[in-house]
């Protein structure tokens, strides 16, 4: 059976797997903001072109200029601590932007 150093491990692993997804995956998901805002900015010139354009702000900490697919846990952990900071602001502000 297992004992409870076994689960403890199991646990780790699976955590330890979900964050290196999660943070591999960012570079992705700005491509595709991206793509998306220059498909809007797109619609909107043809709509009315006096509509401002629409802009992507990204955190500065983010950054997708080298992507290395490789394990890399000092990227891992850089990445881990960014975006628990960008957890903290959204749970510790409410909608308006006032802090609780």
């Amino acid at each position: 059976m297992f004992n409870a150093s076994n689960f403890i491990i199991i646990i780790l692993i699976i955590l330890i797997s979900l964050t290196y997804w999660a943070t591999s995956n960012v570079c992705r998901y700005n491509f595709a903001i991206d793509k998306k805002t220059k498909i809007l900015n797109i619609i909107a010139e043809d709509i009315d072109p006096n509509l401002v354009n629409a802009k992507v702000y990204y955190f500065s900490e983010l950054n997708c200029n080298k992507i290395n697919l490789n394990w890399d846990i000092n990227r891992v952990i850089n990445n881990f601590k960014t975006l628990s900071v960008i957890i903290y602001q959204e749970l510790s502000t409410d909608i308006k932007g006032d802090p609780n």
